[in-house]
């Protein structure tokens, strides 16, 4: 897999095996920072000597990582730093006889859980290339983790045979019962249906739209959006013509959705004149949309337009696109703009993006910025998004922030993510704070107690 593959599959597997461990994200105290920072280099340069040795010392980042060559799931897990890990278990993988996926597999109830479903998400990756249905047939022997790499399975083989997956699909509903249940999300969000529809219109964008077509309920409305968010990459103007003879409004919304968005992405005052035409009921949503497409390129322009959207739900949702897009490069005046323009909704669903930015930039500064707030949901907000911005900081300063949180649940998930990474440098303070804090109800003590043990 090239490193564009890497990202699809590790990306949002990260961001599920964060969500399972209980809404904490671990880290480190402010003292042990050094030693965090200390064991990062560390670990980087054992990394890089190791490569170097194996590589000459001449090849380039990229190629030095693919000398690190492995015989087996051990060998690589052995491998100093994750990159270097996951990079050759693609390798391995790549090289892998298929007949030796299914022992490979039986090789994943060894691993840690999050050890497991990163590893399981390369290896079905590369089976569902290679033995599809072999490998479905694997994820139902699973439990509930063959959960998570059954949709890794379905993408790659859309990636390359679209119409095969497509078929299996709507003949095997009960293999899919579950992502149904949970609203049609397959892995880590999206809809397996939805999933299906962008490979195969990234291959024939008419024979995706067709069977989209001949879906129902959420799966069409799913796959319609994915194949005319797809056109409207290369064509939105097209992709509004396709648009104009679905007549499903249900299904037909998401999509006039991911044809504003891209639009606007890619020429504003095009995606404006556009949205003008559409039925007055449906103008604000599509405005919506097509301003959180052009704060991808431009911000600042983004901003002053949203003013073209009466105030409601669909301004905050467009305010919150822009800000968490402004906030990446210029928090302070996303959060000015913010505090000054959003309604209390808007205010307290984006601020914590905007924060959450500016600690990596500039930590001191939005430290001051949320201190300023008035006590309320947006400070409560922002002061969350500090203290899990901020994991490598003061250990003490991000409690005693934390425990200024007037929401008890916001409050509670803020304290508890920072001790658990405090546990890990100094487990009897940490366990000493936990019994002490007044901060904490009782019941809060024992629940995160029982997740850091």
């Amino acid at each position: 897999m090239d490193n564009k593959n890497l990202a699809s599959v590790f990306i949002p597997v990260v961001a599920l095996v964060i969500g399972v461990g209980s809404g904490f994200i671990l880290g480190k105290s402010a003292q042990p920072e050094h030693r965090a920072q200390k064991s990062a280099m560390d670990e980087a340069r054992s990394s890089r000597r190791v490569v170097h040795a194996r590589s000459g010392g001449g090849a380039s980042r990229n190629n030095e990582v693919r000398g690190t060559r492995v015989k087996s799931l051990a060998q690589a897990m052995e491998l100093p730093g994750q990159n270097s890990r996951l990079r050759a278990l693609m390798d391995y993988y790549e090289g892998l006889p298929v007949s030796e996926f299914q022992n490979e597999a039986k090789k994943l109830e060894d691993l840690p859980w999050n050890e497991r479903i990163m590893v399981g998400n390369l290896l079905f990756a590369r089976w569902g290339e290679k033995d599809p249905t072999a490998a479905m047939a694997y994820t139902q022997t699973m439990g509930f983790s063959g959960m998570f790499v059954r949709g890794t399975v379905m993408q790659s083989w859309a990636a390359k045979f679209p119409e095969e997956a497509a078929q299996y699909y709507t003949e095997n509903p009960a293999e899919f019962r579950m992502s149904r249940m949970m609203g049609g999300r397959s892995r880590f969000g999206g809809s397996m249906a939805g999933t299906i529809a962008t490979e195969w219109a990234r291959q024939d964008q008419s024979a995706a739209l067709a069977w989209a077509k001949s879906l129902e309920g959420q799966d069409q409305g799913a796959a319609l959006k994915n194949v005319l968010s797809e056109s409207a990459k290369e064509d939105p103007a097209k992709a509004a013509e396709i648009l104009s003879t679905l007549t499903d409004s249900d299904s037909k919304k998401g999509a006039q959705n991911a044809v504003a968005y891209e639009w606007g992405k890619k020429d504003w005052a095009e995606a404006q004149a556009w949205i003008a035409s559409l039925p007055s009921d449906e103008q604000a949503s599509a405005m919506s949309q097509a301003l959180r497409g052009l704060a991808k390129s431009d911000p600042s322009v983004a901003a002053e337009k949203v003013a073209l959207i009466p105030d409601g739900s669909e301004k905050d949702r467009a305010m919150e696109g822009i800000a968490r897009q402004w906030g990446k490069n210029d928090p302070e005046s996303a959060a000015t703009w913010l505090l000054k323009e959003g309604s209390e909704s808007a205010q307290t669903e984006s601020i914590g993006n905007v924060v959450s930015s500016w600690v990596r930039q500039d930590p001191a500064s939005a430290l001051s910025f949320v201190n300023n707030q008035p006590e309320g949901g947006v400070r409560d907000r922002a002061v969350s998004a500090y203290v899990r911005a901020n994991q490598l900081g003061n250990i003490s300063e991000n409690l005693a922030l934390a425990e200024t949180i007037g929401d008890s649940r916001t409050r509670s998930r803020a304290i508890g993510m920072t001790v658990a990474g405090w546990m890990r440098e100094d487990p009897e303070a940490a366990k000493d704070y936990l019994k002490s804090t007044k901060s904490l109800s009782e019941s809060d003590k024992r629940r995160i107690n029982r997740w850091i043990r």
